[in-house]
């Protein structure tokens, strides 16, 4: 899986890079182990706009695109804290890449036609 980090308005450092590597390869590893061909985008970034506390927000933004399919996932979340913004993001992450796996391994599990069970006919024993 390829992995780009991207910043803005943040000072690049090797523990921030590799803490956000760690969090969100971490998280989305289980789900892309065996697509060697997915992207994974990480976008971190200091929001610009100002606040009535003066008091920075942080913005953590990630797009992931498989190999096999067409979909991309986009998730972005925003927080004052930079730590507890990643860990919003990789949360949601987390459940929008369950739902879709869920989603595929119930696929056809409900046909009605599989529960269809005969009605015994009346008069014969």
């Amino acid at each position: 899986m390829q992995t780009d980090i991207y910043y803005r308005d943040i000072t690049k450092t090797e523990n921030l890079e590799s803490y956000l590597l760690e969090t969100v390869e971490g998280a989305v590893g289980d789900f892309f182990k065996y697509d060697s061909g997915a992207h994974l985008t990480v976008r971190v970034e200091t929001d610009r706009h100002r606040s009535q506390t003066r008091k920075p927000s942080y913005v953590c933004e990630v797009i992931l695109k498989p190999s096999r399919s067409k979909t991309v996932i986009k998730v972005v979340k925003r927080d004052e804290n930079f730590k507890r913004c990643v860990a919003k993001t990789v949360s949601a992450l987390k459940g929008v890449l369950s739902k879709r796996s869920s989603r595929k391994s119930q696929h056809r599990r409900n046909d009605p036609m599989l529960e269809f069970q005969p009605m015994p006919l009346e008069g014969v024993a």
